[in-house]
């Protein structure tokens, strides 16, 4: 997946005056999980929202549900999510 990259705060990255296309699996898992629902208005379904769990009491289970739910809707088919080392420490492995 090519797209426009983003820098570390979030703003275009340009590089010699130029934007920068490369590689952006991890920028949009990235920008998909920071994202609330409605922030993409041509896709309002989509947008995890971690902030809405981060002092919420949802099991694993339906973190993984939601979070599997979000990165279909963006393309990404049969994600493995691990919570193995606890919620700050997620890892997912997208193809």
């Amino acid at each position: 997946m090519k797209d426009i990259l983003l820098d570390e705060n979030g703003d275009l990255l340009i590089v010699d005056g130029d934007l920068v296309i490369g590689d952006a699996k991890q920028q949009s898992v990235e920008t998909l999980i920071l994202a609330n629902k409605g922030e993409f208005k041509e896709f309002p379904l989509v947008g995890f929202g971690a902030i809405n769990y981060v002092k919420s009491d949802v099991s694993e289970v339906e973190f993984k549900r939601d979070l599997k739910v979000q990165l279909e809707y963006i393309g990404f088919k049969n994600p493995e999510i691990d919570l193995s080392e606890g919620f700050e420490n997620l890892k997912i492995k997208i193809q």
